[in-house]
């Protein structure tokens, strides 16, 4: 019964840090997308295809 604890144990905890891995990779696009996009002087909601009128 104690082998059967730690596989589960070691499974969940396998699975716990593949979820927080997935989270952090979106999270990390996410942060480039926005960053290149204040870089390029585009408000965060404005598509990168639109052009931008003169101001």
């Amino acid at each position: 019964m104690d082998a059967f604890r730690l596989v589960v144990t070691v499974v969940v905890m396998v699975g716990v840090v593949v979820a927080i891995l997935l989270f952090e990779r979106r999270r990390a696009d996410r942060i480039t997308r926005d960053t290149g996009r204040m870089a390029q002087g585009r408000p965060e909601g404005e598509a990168p295809d639109q052009d931008r009128r003169p101001e």
